[in-house]
């Protein structure tokens, strides 16, 4: 893995698929597009894949039907644009000491261990309190510039 690759959290991967989030929904497909069109090269954890199947099917207004979410995930783990990282006991014992270290829910201390011990430092997101880790780049594709 290198220090190039981004991390595509949750919340990014929902917005592409939740037509009820308008310009949110635009900006989420556009930055998703880059790595199929082989312009960038992104991450996701195995966790983040469960959220946002999870989060489309049962959470958002309009559900998206399981085809289509399979359909992605299987996209995802076939192309090599995208890197799936995966996590095992060690990480689930590393994202506690990142949560009780940096104040973190458990679940984003998780996604950080991960992404630490896959050499991933930078996190593409709109959960600011990934903004709590010194050593990971944050970046909000939603803000004003």
């Amino acid at each position: 893995m290198t220090g190039d690759t981004v991390l595509i959290d949750t919340n990014i991967l929902v917005y592409a698929f939740d037509a009820d989030s308008g310009e949110k929904c635009t900006i989420a497909k556009d930055l998703l597009a880059r790595c199929w069109r082989n312009e960038a090269r992104y991450a996701v954890s195995t966790q983040n894949l469960a959220e946002f199947s999870t989060i489309v099917r049962e959470k958002v207004p309009r559900p998206v039907p399981a085809h289509d979410v399979r359909t992605f995930l299987e996209a995802v783990m076939r192309f090599n644009g995208w890197q799936v990282l995966s996590y095992d006991a060690g990480t689930v014992i590393l994202a506690h000491e990142i949560r009780d270290k940096l104040g973190l829910h458990f679940w984003d201390a998780l996604v950080v261990a991960t992404m630490e011990e896959n050499s991933v430092r930078a996190i593409c997101t709109e959960d600011s309190q990934f903004r709590n880790v010194p050593w990971l780049s944050v970046i909000n594709p939603f803000a004003k510039q």
